[in-house]
C-alpha cells in the first residue's frame, strides 16, 4: 500500500485517470487483435 500512496501523490487524480484510460484502451486493442486472429485462423482452417 505504500507504493500506491506514492503513485497517488506523484500522479494525482487526473494522472491516475489518464493512466487508467490508457490501460483500458490497451486492453481493448489486445482484445480486438485476439478476436481478429481467431477469425483469420477460423477462415484459413476451413479452406
Amino acid at each position: 500500500m505504500g507504493f500506491a500512496e506514492l503513485v497517488n501523490r506523484v500522479l494525482g487524480r487526473s494522472g491516475i485517470l489518464l493512466l487508467s484510460r490508457i490501460a483500458g484502451l490497451l486492453l481493448a486493442a489486445i482484445a480486438v487483435q485476439m478476436i481478429a486472429d481467431s477469425i483469420i485462423g477460423f477462415v484459413n482452417s476451413g479452406s
